[in-house]
């Protein structure tokens, strides 16, 4: 079972900062000192580019943009999305990304959104389907504002050909965009998208403990979701807490009768061993 405070905060009124969350996360998986030591690195990273800044653009009048930030972190800074491992869980984990420079859309747009908030430039997530991407904005000299939708993966420019075909990737060929697509996501959503990633990732590599962390972070921000009950039943079978399993699958039954799955899950629960085990 979850042993944190983290996600009782996640419960007040307060604004949501988006590292903050990202931190709680690794926080709630591994302790307090991953925490430290993550917002350590965080503050190295912030230190290494406004060095940077101070020594590239010293001749530069202009406040520092968003073309200036992306064009660092994914230069000199030497962060990149990691194509080799892309389900590793280190990129799913926002300390192994900043120790790596490696990760994924989401974690990557997480650390960009965060440096460009340190650095007075407006950005925004985008949960895209498929591909989490960022909105930056750039001040032009008749004191309007114009933006760019950017892949956090690469860091470059996405046209809306680019964007088009990201959405076929992940929607099939009959896929058009809709203005929703392309609307900014909430602290709270991206955070979502993380732990569902970060969960997946678990399963992947058979880290179900870890991935029970994840369900049970996610049910703090949505605790009557059958869906991620249902997930969660999942885990604790991997883990033998069959009583559990089956509490979180009868309440799916129960909520979603006329899903398919509910007949699978009828089925499954009947399977279980629902004995007590004897501790010794």
């Amino acid at each position: 079972m979850l042993k944190t405070n983290i996600s009782d905060r996640w419960l007040n009124d307060e604004p949501a900062n988006l590292m903050t969350l990202a931190l709680d996360v690794i926080e709630s998986l591994y302790g307090l000192a991953a925490r430290d030591k993550s917002e350590v690195m965080l503050f190295a990273l912030e230190q290494e580019l406004a060095t940077h800044f101070a020594e590239h653009l010293a001749q530069q009048s202009k406040p520092i943009s968003a073309s200036d930030l992306l064009a660092a972190l994914y230069g000199p800074l030497g962060f990149a999305g990691d194509w080799e491992r892309f389900f590793s869980i280190d990129n799913c984990l926002i300390d192994k990304v900043l120790t790596r420079r490696r990760g994924i859309p989401v974690t990557l747009a997480i650390v960009v959104l965060h440096l460009c908030e340190r650095f007075d430039i407006r950005g925004e997530g985008i949960s895209f389907p498929g591909h989490f991407l960022l909105r930056v904005f750039s001040r032009n000299e008749s004191n309007g504002e114009s933006s760019d939708i950017i892949d956090p993966f690469t860091g470059k420019v996405l046209t809306r050909r680019d964007i088009d075909l990201l959405l076929r990737g992940a929607r099939g060929n009959l896929a058009t965009i809709k203005p929703k697509h392309l609307d900014a996501a909430e602290p709270f959503e991206v955070l979502t998208r993380l732990l569902n990633v970060t969960k997946g990732s678990f399963i992947h590599h058979q880290q179900f403990a870890q991935a029970l962390m994840c369900s049970e972070l996610l049910l703090k921000l949505n605790p009557e979701c059958p869906f991620e009950r249902r997930d969660r039943g999942f885990l604790y079978e991997q883990l033998d807490c069959n009583q559990l399993a089956a509490d979180d699958f009868e309440f799916f039954i129960e909520q979603c009768p006329e899903d398919p799955v509910s007949d699978v899950l009828k089925a499954q629960i009947l399977a279980l061993n629902l004995v007590p085990k004897t501790l010794h």
